[in-house]
C-alpha cells in the first residue's frame, strides 16, 4: 500500500496542509489539489484528488506502455517529478510533474490495460469538489468492446465516439404490482410506461442517440433485472420513471432521486448521478406545465439506481394522490410535456458528461 505521506508529497502537499511556494501567494485563487486518497478493490482502483475549486481536466489512454495521462489546467504543482511505488494490481506507479504552462501532469503506469475515466464529483452541500479517477481492466475482445462503449468524462467529439448515447428508461412497476393509484383509478404502471414510450420516441429521434425501455408492455420486472438489463444494453444513462403518493393529498410535482451511496467512494453506484439528477430536476423545473416538489436532488437507497457505472436517477413525476395531478396524469398534452423535460434532462447531462 502507499505510504499516504509520499502521496501528498508528490502532488504538493505536506500531511499539516499544501506547501505554499512563493508564486501561490500572488495566485491565491489558482486551482489546487489538497489531499489525495486511493480506493483499490479487485476489478478497480479509484484515485480521489481534493480540490478548492473545479479545474479543467483531460485524461488520455496510452499504450506501450500502457499508462493514462492527466492533465489539470492551471494547477499548482509544488515539487518536481516524484516517482511513488504503487502495490496496486492495476495502478504500478505514478509520476507528477509542474508544466510549463502552469498546469500540472500526472502520469500513471499501468501493470495491465485497462478502461479509465475522469470526472469532477461537486458537494451537493457546497464543500469542495473531488476529481475521481477510475481504472478498470480490461482485456481481450470482449474488453474492447466494452471499452468502445466506456465514457471518461471528458470532452469527446461525435465522431470519436464508437456507438451511439445509449439510455435505458424503466417504467416503474408493471404485471402484478401496479404501484400507486389515484382516487379516479390512474395506476402508477400505466402512466409510467406511457411517458417511458414517448421519451423513448423523442430519444430516438434525436442523431447519435437510442433509448431502450426495460418493459415495453404491461408486465411485472425484477427489480434486479432492470439494473441488469441497463447492463446488457450498454446504458449511458439510466432513468426510472414512478408516480408519486402521500397521505397528504396536497403534496404535488416531481422530484428526483438518486442512490444514497453516491458520495460514497467505495463504487458501489456512479456518483455522476448526482450531477444527472441536478439537471434533471432543473429541466424538470424550466417546463412549463409542471411543477416540482423537492428543490434538490434527494437521495434513498432505491435497489433500481444500484448501478456501478451507469448514472442513474430515478424521478417521480407527479403525486397520485393529488387529485389534480391525476387528472393531469391522463392527459396526453401533460405527459407531453413530462416527457419532453426527461428527454432534455438526458440530453442536457450527456452534453455536460462529454458524452456528447
Amino acid at each position: 500500500m502507499v505510504n499516504r505521506r509520499f502521496v501528498l508529497k508528490a502532488l504538493g502537499l505536506s500531511v499539516g496542509g499544501l506547501l505554499v511556494p512563493a508564486s501561490l501567494v500572488h495566485a491565491a485563487m489558482k486551482p489546487r489539489v489538497t489531499d489525495v486518497r486511493f480506493s483499490s478493490k479487485p476489478g478497480r482502483t479509484r484515485i480521489v484528488l481534493s480540490l478548492n475549486q473545479e479545474v479543467k481536466h483531460t485524461l488520455t489512454r496510452l499504450s506501450d506502455p500502457q499508462r493514462a495521462v492527466l492533465e489539470l489546467a492551471n494547477t499548482e504543482a509544488a515539487h518536481h517529478p516524484t516517482l511513488l511505488s504503487y502495490t496496486d494490481a492495476i495502478v504500478r506507479k505514478v509520476q507528477t510533474s509542474p508544466l510549463p504552462n502552469g498546469s500540472m501532469r500526472a502520469t500513471f503506469e499501468l501493470a495491465q490495460p485497462a478502461r479509465s475515466r475522469a470526472f469532477i464529483l461537486k458537494d451537493p452541500r457546497g464543500g469542495d469538489p473531488r476529481l475521481v479517477i477510475d481504472f478498470i481492466p480490461a482485456s481481450g475482445q470482449a474488453a474492447q468492446a466494452r471499452d468502445e462503449g466506456d465514457d471518461d468524462a471528458q470532452p469527446v467529439r461525435k465522431s470519436q465516439r464508437k456507438k451511439p448515447i445509449t439510455i435505458v428508461l424503466d417504467p416503474g412497476h408493471g404485471g402484478i404490482d401496479p404501484g400507486a393509484i389515484g382516487k379516479r383509478g390512474l395506476r402508477e404502471k400505466d402512466v409510467t410506461l406511457e411517458v417511458a414510450k414517448r421519451v423513448a420516441r423523442e430519444i430516438n429521434a434525436m442523431p447519435g442517440y437510442r433509448a431502450f425501455l426495460t418493459r415495453q408492455e404491461d408486465r411485472f420486472v425484477a427489480l434486479s433485472r432492470r439494473s441488469a438489463m441497463a447492463s446488457r444494453y450498454g446504458a449511458d444513462l439510466f432513468i426510472s420513471l414512478h408516480a408519486d403518493a402521500f397521505h397528504i393529498a396536497s403534496a404535488h410535482g416531481a422530484s428526483v432521486y438518486c442512490h444514497a451511496d453516491c458520495e460514497e467512494e467505495n463504487g458501489s453506484v456512479d456518483p455522476r448521478s448526482l450531477e444527472l439528477g441536478k439537471i434533471m430536476l432543473s429541466a424538470i423545473a424550466k417546463t412549463p406545465g409542471l411543477a416540482v416538489h423537492f428543490r434538490s436532488t434527494k437521495q434513498a437507497r432505491f435497489a433500481v439506481l444500484r448501478n456501478r457505472n451507469i448514472p442513474s436517477v430515478l424521478v417521480e413525476m407527479a403525486f397520485l394522490s393529488n387529485r389534480n395531478e391525476e387528472v393531469l396524469m391522463r392527459k396526453a398534452s401533460h405527459q407531453a410535456f413530462l416527457a419532453q423535460a426527461v428527454t432534455q434532462g438526458a440530453r442536457e447531462f450527456a452534453r455536460a458528461a462529454g458524452l456528447a
